[in-house]
């Protein structure tokens, strides 16, 4: 018999593990743990008996000895593994039934919930927590947007493309200066007939003088013989490093990400010269201005309005502690609770009668960290809808993703970005809660977050109730000084009005 286990970006190393507890379960050193657990068992529950004379507590711990380790262990079932975001398949045999079986029915379960949530919500894989992980959109958009070129041959290209072609005509032109500012696609702006000034030159890596059009023609087929497709083994890398085929997940998934975030319909090769202009011209024209100390007022203002919106977008302290941190201790703990296995059976035997207990709380576990993604995967819903139609509206208003847009852009998502991370936090407990059947969880958890606003009114509802009230009590400007209290020898002096002081001393006032 086969059964199917969904693992999260880490079937590699599930399988590895489950492979390991075959190796433990099946040794001898473990059978000889479990006859240790059994006789150790045994006398403590053969003892108890006899001081109580309740001769079937030994007759019910054998009983349930027999029937644990007759249904936990010595049956064996294979275990298909299903990386969901690798997208690879993983088959370890011979895994004791004891968890092979309780944990891909918890699976089963998890990935029913988490993909009945992303088919309700009609969400396309780039959108999906079990194919990307959470806010895939965000990141993508946010890593496409500071990409910038990948080669030091391409960043030496583009920044002397910068610095001899368009600088000189962000300095002359002020028109073009807003042009280029309110552009939502720079290099086909730049490189559109008459822009540039075919007067101006620059030198290639050859040391050969090209007019700046020619210069732009050589850039792009640069661009688009090599550099492009390491840009995009860069993005790969950083987005989709454990996928089997990065370079086509992200030629599929970005192009999305844009569209539902930005509102824009391009290919990914249009996007990635828009990103590397994006970066190279505010800090090739910040540099040039510093360098030459000549008036680029105009120009320089560009480089406030640079488009990497790496740390704007999505680095979101609580979203980035959400999204990076939240997941990895997910698959930590779902990985140490499969491995406690054969030391929770050897408990198993060692409780006898009471194993129930035992293993209601190893099956308690293994449900709630499988309830992870299905929370996970409508949080995640919550955190790319918050943001995808201001970010749409932000960009109609200004045409596109320009430099002028960038700003509105960071300050309407940090209030969402930082709410729904917050939101994350909260699901481990809320997993708790529902697979414990516990209502005592979700209301510590709800006291957790309604503490601060519970200290401040019981604080002000105690000062009422004694009848002390105090409000919009001022002090400015108080000061003591040489003052000296002693042995009930007052010396100090005072005035009763502008033009009278009063000393009191042994002699009298």
């Amino acid at each position: 018999m086969v059964l199917d286990y969904f693992a999260y970006w880490n079937g590699a190393q599930l399988r590895d593990l489950f492979e390991a507890v075959v190796a433990i379960t099946s040794g001898p050193s473990y059978q000889g743990l479990i006859k240790s657990a059994v006789l150790a068992g045994f006398l403590v529950t053969l003892t108890t008996a006899l001081f109580r004379w309740q001769g079937m507590a030994a007759k019910t711990f054998l009983f349930a000895v027999v029937l644990f380790y007759s249904l936990l262990l010595i049956p064996k079932t294979d275990l298909s593994i299903h990386d969901e975001r690798a997208g690879t398949v993983h088959v370890v045999q011979n895994v004791p039934f004891g968890i092979g079986f309780f944990a891909s029915v918890t699976s089963r379960i998890g990935h029913f919930l988490t993909t009945g949530f992303e088919s309700a919500f009609a969400l396309p894989d780039a959108e999906k927590f079990s194919k990307f992980g959470m806010v895939y959109p965000q990141r993508a958009v946010s890593v496409l947007q500071g990409i910038g070129t990948a080669t030091p041959l391409g960043r030496r290209k583009v920044n002397r493309f910068v610095a001899d072609c368009l600088t000189p005509e962000l300095t002359d032109n002020p028109a073009k200066v807003n042009e280029l500012a309110q552009s939502s696609d720079l290099w086909a702006t730049v490189t559109a007939s008459g822009w540039l000034n075919p007067a101006r030159s620059t030198l290639n890596e050859n040391g050969e003088v090209k007019r700046c059009d020619e210069a732009a023609v050589e850039l792009e087929t640069f661009l688009n013989g090599s550099e492009l497709d390491e840009i995009k083994k860069k993005l790969g890398a950083l987005l989709t490093p454990d996928r089997a085929d990065p370079a086509h997940a992200i030629m599929t998934s970005l192009p999305h990400a844009e569209s539902l975030l930005l509102g824009l319909s391009r290919s990914l090769d249009s996007s990635l010269k828009h990103s590397i202009m994006l970066q190279a011209i505010p800090e090739g024209v910040s540099s040039i201005a510093q360098l030459s100390g000549s008036p680029l007022s105009l120009a320089v203002n560009l480089a406030k309005a640079q488009g990497n919106l790496a740390s704007e977008i999505s680095y979101r302290t609580m979203s980035e502690i959400a999204k990076v941190s939240l997941p990895k201790i997910r698959n930590c703990i779902e990985f140490v609770i499969i491995a406690a296995f054969p030391l929770v059976f050897i408990l198993i035997i060692a409780a006898g009668s009471n194993a129930g207990l035992i293993f209601r709380s190893f099956f308690v576990l293994l449900i709630w960290v499988q309830l992870w993604a299905p929370l996970y995967a409508v949080a995640n819903y919550l955190l790319i809808s918050v943001d995808s139609n201001p970010m749409n509206r932000i960009i109609a208003e200004y045409g596109g993703n320009s430099l002028m847009a960038v700003d509105l852009i960071r300050q309407t998502g940090a209030s969402s970005q930082a709410m729904a991370g917050y939101l994350m936090l909260a699901i481990p407990m809320l997993a708790l809660a529902i697979a414990k059947g516990s209502d005592y969880a979700a209301a510590a958890l709800v006291g957790g977050l309604m503490g601060p606003a519970q200290s401040a009114s019981q604080g002000l509802s105690g000062q009422l109730s004694s009848g002390n009230f105090s409000s919009g009590n001022i002090s400015i400007g108080n000061v003591s000084s040489n003052s000296i209290n002693a042995n009930k020898n007052d010396t100090s002096s005072s005035f009763a009005d502008p033009y009278t002081s009063k000393i009191s001393t042994a002699y009298g006032t």
